[in-house]
């Protein structure tokens, strides 16, 4: 039969304990989103940086693969095929995006991961 002592029980109930708050922590931040934890872009900013960028679309490319490259208001976005479902963008429509600053052949531009950071305003 297995038995356990106090000190394992102890160590289990703190395992549940923190499994739990962890738990807790990830769904209440899932919650909250990314644009709060985001910067407003400037040029220069080190690869990485989660940012926020706010802006008319100009051009608009899209490539072989299924991604998606567009001026906004003067900055380069970069939306993968990866990105799922991207709302359908047009040039002169106002959006809001939240991405991660990345270079791509010496020229910066804002990456979107999810396609639910791009928010159409107008």
């Amino acid at each position: 039969m297995f038995v356990l002592h106090y000190q394992e029980k102890t160590a289990i109930g703190i395992l549940i304990l923190v499994t739990l708050v962890c738990l807790a922590g990830t769904l209440m931040l899932d919650g909250m989103g990314k644009e709060q934890f985001s910067t407003e872009y400037e040029a220069g900013m080190t690869d990485g940086t989660l940012v926020r960028w706010e802006g008319v679309v100009g051009e608009v490319y899209h490539a072989k693969g299924g991604s998606v490259i567009m001026d906004v208001s003067g900055v380069s976005i970069f939306i993968p095929s990866s990105a799922g479902d991207v709302p359908d963008i047009t040039p002169g429509a106002s959006i809001r995006i939240i991405g991660t600053v990345q270079h791509w052949k010496g020229k910066e531009e804002i990456s979107v991961e999810d396609g639910k950071d791009i928010r159409i305003l107008s």
